[in-house]
């Protein structure tokens, strides 16, 4: 890098040394070794300018949809029609492999439990409920899934990674990009992307905000056959989805020396909004008679904020290989919200029997820090080794009350046996250690990484009970990879993962939203361990790519949602450990150009799952096939406009008590390059004939839903 180089273990002889480089013209020496001196010490090489001067050459390429690596695919997002204009929830619903649900939970081939990281480093931001819908899918370049990640990242996650690669701007000068948009159902987002770079900085700002409108209607079908009675029910759910959030994120670059850098970088973040619902019950005796009806409306505000600062240190050696990387991170989120409940219920004829007023007003509270150090050392031109330590201490606050309005006193009173206050710390302490490299036509990676975890729960109010859960566990993982010819891969990987249950699983909280559906959790919680096996294979051909799989995940002490049956019908929803799990897949993914102007990307995931436990409702065996399908294509129209369609089919599949129908939808987008392609106008409509629909049905000791 200082430009000292050495030959050695010359003979005797004379010798021309010759140096070059592109735009400078040629240099030569010569050197001559006798056996009486055969060490020389050459004179400084100037090269001064020449050469043939040619005009401004530009060379483009525009990259594959889908890349294969050797624990990832790589998904090409960053001219994506179908998302421009929403958020990176809408953006994943375009992605293989990956599915999002109307609640927005993301499943990876099937299965929940999916970690995210932000370019490749963990981030508060992602543990927020709501960070994917508060993240603008045009800031995001591309979309890394690891279904098998390697020890050095956190092995957290039932079916694995997604890292969201944000644009990173570099260019010398001062740089802005700026997006608006604008959809049907009050959708308005905008955002402000802005680098400076001058001399030893690299200074970086974004501004974003956004507001979001969505509307929900639904209905539930109830039949209970019980032994001393039967009835049934019959729920209808209109309801708004309202919210609004503004980001700020700032940091700078400074090139301490040539071989190290030091960051800094902060984003803040803030948000509300409002759903409401209006939930009409029917309720109809043994002889299908109507027996009353109860009308609830609900609104809920609420608000959030979270803030997170960082520090990050890279350097590397004097001797080309090595690297160093330190990270320090601390974050703070608080999120505020009330529950509001009007319920009036009335007689088959029309005769008013009650009215009642509730709310559950709730905050939650999360302080982490996070500490990281990372060393890499290339041994030799084709092996490399690595190793690591990382801190994550957290501790969340969750304070819920449940009040009903008394009116002859005209105020709301606590219900202390239905409020709570909730506490929870996570110390998760890892070193972790990996060697790869290549020999021949094999291409391998193992590594190991070591896990100590302490937790605990305590329930402040109204018992005071503390659940400790403390463990150790190590988690494996392995690559192989071999070419089959320069054009045909072929891989193998297996790894071991964690399902830790998170606050919200383990707080015994009763979230009474629904009377007759209420929800709480569960803080006997085990964590899940996952043992996953896959290989797949890819082959390059001259108008696209192939690449198929197969998998296999063993899971122990599966955490899943699981619905009991309490007296007079009502339903409550939790979380428990079932004793296992397994999943078999397939998956293919294949892209096809056959034009410049027209590509498609294909892919299908089929699988079978089957779970084993015992609840207090009884012995569970759940076996069933799922499948799902996407088929993206995009073409070039006239006039410089690019069209491209989605279009998405799920199976229905099978549940831990029951089934999930399935459904379908078609997005379309066209996007109009401007001002010499300095800007772009694009238009999108998601699920044109209004087909993604959500449904599913549950047998439960004689209660059908």
């Amino acid at each position: 890098i200082d430009g000292r180089y050495e030959i050695i273990d010359l003979p005797a002889g004379t010798y021309q040394l010759e140096a070059s480089f592109l735009g400078y013209a040629t240099e030569t020496q010569t050197v001559s070794l006798t056996d009486a001196k055969l060490t020389v010490e050459v004179p400084n090489i100037t090269l001064s300018e020449g050469g043939n001067d040619l005009d401004e050459i530009t060379v483009t390429a525009e990259r594959a949809v889908m890349e294969l690596g050797l624990d990832r695919k790589v998904f090409n997002v960053e001219k994506s029609i179908a998302a421009a204009g929403g958020n990176a929830e809408d953006l994943l619903r375009e992605i293989p492999s990956i599915t999002v649900d109307l609640e927005g939970n993301v499943s990876l081939r099937g299965s929940g439990g999916v970690r995210f990281l932000i370019n490749g480093k963990p981030s508060a931001l992602t543990q927020q409920a709501s960070f994917l819908q508060t993240l603008t899918a045009s800031n995001i370049e591309r979309v890394e899934v690891l279904t098998n990640p390697g020890a050095q990242f956190d092995p957290e996650g039932t079916a694995g990674l997604i890292n969201i690669v944000l644009k990173q701007k570099s260019a010398d000068g001062f740089n802005a990009t700026v997006s608006l948009n604008a959809g049907t159902g009050n959708k308005f987002d905008g955002s402000l992307d802005a680098n400076w770079r001058q001399g030893k900085f690299n200074t970086t700002l974004g501004i974003n905000g956004r507001y979001d409108e969505r509307f929900f209607r639904g209905f539930r079908e109830q039949t209970a056959t019980f032994a001393d009675t039967s009835y049934s029910r019959y729920f209808t759910f209109d309801g708004l989805r309202q919210n609004e959030s503004q980001g700020f994120n700032l940091g700078t670059e400074y090139t301490l020396s040539k071989l190290s850098t030091l960051a800094l970088s902060g984003n803040y973040r803030t948000g509300g909004g409002e759903s409401s619902n209006l939930r009409t019950t029917e309720f109809f005796n043994a002889s299908g008679a109507l027996d009353r009806t109860s009308v609830r409306n609900e609104t809920e505000p609420q608000e959030d904020g979270n803030y997170e600062i960082r520090a990050d240190y890279q350097t590397t050696f004097i001797k080309p290989g090595r690297s160093l990387s330190a990270s320090f991170q601390f974050s703070e989120s608080a999120r505020s919200e009330v529950e509001n409940y009007e319920e009036s219920i009335t007689a088959s004829e029309g005769i008013a029997l009650g009215e009642t007023r509730q709310n559950s007003p709730s905050d939650n509270g999360r302080v982490q820090y996070l500490g990281q150090l990372d060393y890499s050392q290339k041994l030799g031109e084709k092996f490399k080794f690595e190793a690591g330590w990382r801190s994550t201490l957290q501790r969340l606050d969750n304070v819920a009350d449940f009040n009903v309005f008394d009116d002859d006193l005209n105020a709301f009173f606590k219900v202390d046996s239905n409020s709570n206050r909730f506490l929870y710390d996570e110390d998760v302490h890892a070193v972790y250690t990996t060697f790869g490299g290549k020999v021949d036509k094999f291409t391998f990676s193992g590594g190991l990484r070591a896990e100590q975890a302490y937790t605990t729960s305590e329930l402040v109010e109204p018992t005071g009970e503390v659940f400790t859960n403390d463990y150790f566990k190590v988690y494996p993982s392995v690559f192989l990879g071999y070419s089959l010819s320069e054009s045909s891969t072929l891989q193998a990987s297996y790894s071991r993962r964690v399902n830790r249950p998170r606050s919200r699983s383990l707080n015994p909280f009763v979230d009474r939203g629904d009377p007759l559906n209420l929800r709480t959790g569960n803080p006997f919680l085990l964590p899940e361990i996952i043992n996953s096996f896959e290989l797949n294979v890819q082959q390059r051909f001259g108008m696209g790519t192939f690449t198929g799989g197969v998998y296999y995940r063993a899971k122990s002490d599966l955490l899943t949602r699981v619905t009991e049956t309490l007296p007079g019908g009502i339903q409550i929803g939790t979380r428990a450990n079932l004793d296992r799990g397994r999943d078999y897949g397939v998956e293919l993914i294949t892209t096809f150009r056959p034009t410049k102007k027209f590509d498609l990307t294909a892919s299908a995931n089929a699988y079978r799952t089957e779970i084993d436990g015992n609840l207090q409702e009884g012995a569970i065996q759940a076996n069933g096939y799922n499948f799902n399908a996407r088929l993206q294509g995009s073409y070039e129209l006239p006039w410089d406009v690019k069209s491209q369609f989605t279009y998405f089919y799920r199976s229905p599949g099978v549940t831990p008590q029951g089934r999930f129908n399935g459904f379908q939808g078609l997005d379309l987008g066209f996007r109009k390059p401007i001002m010499n392609d300095l800007g772009a106008l694009t238009l999108r409509v998601t699920d044109v004939f209004n087909q993604r629909k959500f449904s599913y049905s549950t047998e439960i000791s004689g209660l059908s839903t």
